[in-house]
């Protein structure tokens, strides 16, 4: 902060870097629903899966103190899993409104971190073939953990990695016949601040 005398009178000069309010982001998310996780749990371990889906949002930036920011997200996600022990294909898309913090760590270099609420939209499945709508069939809420990194590349350009672990059990099926998952996902993203 720099002060200038003119005369009788102050004017103050500050040197702070702006901060860009808004931003857009998109790029690809690779996830993985973990049947392991469910309740109850398969009496056989399914091998992992882990398919790749794509995903978009915007995002608003509210300064709070000193490097640390508020930064709530609205985005949506198609995530991609298999269930190999039945050789079925999912596909399902959700709304998705991450809240995060995110903290200047090193100079264009921030962490982010927090919680992210999931919405469905649609879901679909894949069996022999033969595509299914499942959309009603689908657990409609889903809450997470988010943490990653961004990184600005050149003026208001970002680049970002993110992990997400699903918290609560997601389950597909109607009343006794329903097995549950956990989602895990990275997230790989580009974007712009204006």
């Amino acid at each position: 902060m720099s002060f200038v005398f003119v005369g009788s009178t102050t004017a103050q000069v500050t040197d702070e870097p702006s901060v860009e309010r808004f931003g857009f982001q998109a790029g690809v998310n690779i996830s993985n629903m973990n049947f392991n996780e469910g309740e109850p749990a398969p009496s056989v371990n399914i091998p992992s899966s882990w398919k790749t889906g794509f995903t978009f949002g915007f995002q608003v930036r509210i300064p709070l103190v000193d490097k640390l920011l508020l930064q709530p997200e609205y985005t949506f996600s198609e995530k991609s899993g298999s269930d190999k022990s039945l050789g079925i294909d999912y596909t399902i898309d959700y709304f998705s409104l991450p809240v995060l913090l995110s903290y200047e760590l090193f100079p264009r270099f921030n962490i982010v971190a927090g919680p992210q609420l999931e919405i469905l939209v649609s879901a679909g499945s894949t069996e022999n073939g033969i595509h299914s709508n499942i959309t009603h069939d689908v657990e409609e809420r889903g809450i997470g953990i988010l943490g990653g990194v961004e990184f600005t590349v050149i003026n208001s350009f970002f680049l970002s990695a993110r992990y997400l672990q699903g918290l609560n059990h997601v389950g597909i099926g109607q009343r006794s016949d329903v097995k549950e998952f956990k989602y895990q996902s990275v997230f790989i993203t580009a974007g712009v601040r204006f």
